[in-house]
């Protein structure tokens, strides 16, 4: 029996950082179906933090580009499925030389 799961992370990525963490492994057995990406970039950002979600090397959302904002909400709605033992990872690039950046990442989805 599926149940909904959600997975938070905050990040804050320093001046001209890029990287990758990983936000899930999915347990053995598992198969996670993502669903659902909310990411809550704080005003005053002008678009500097950029994210997206990997799963392995496949970029899973957004589709294309990157999320990027300066306050408020990003909803998307994607049908991702990883399976047992795969990661999803969120990539992150800080284009502010000076400053840090910072977002609050929500995923959700049924883990099976």
């Amino acid at each position: 029996m599926a149940k909904y799961i959600s997975i938070a992370y905050t990040l804050t990525a320093s001046a001209g950082s890029e990287g990758d963490v990983t936000l899930y492994r999915v347990e053995d057995a598992r198969v996670l179906r993502l669903t659902d990406v909310r990411v809550n970039f704080p005003s005053g950002q002008a678009f500097q933090l950029q994210l997206s979600l990997y799963r392995g090397v496949q970029q899973v959302a957004p589709y294309q580009g990157v999320y990027a904002g300066n306050g408020g909400v990003m909803a998307d709605s994607v049908d991702v499925v990883l399976q047992s033992g795969e990661r999803l990872i969120l990539h992150y690039k800080n284009t502010d030389t000076t400053n840090p950046q910072s977002a609050f990442i929500l995923v959700g989805g049924e883990l099976e």
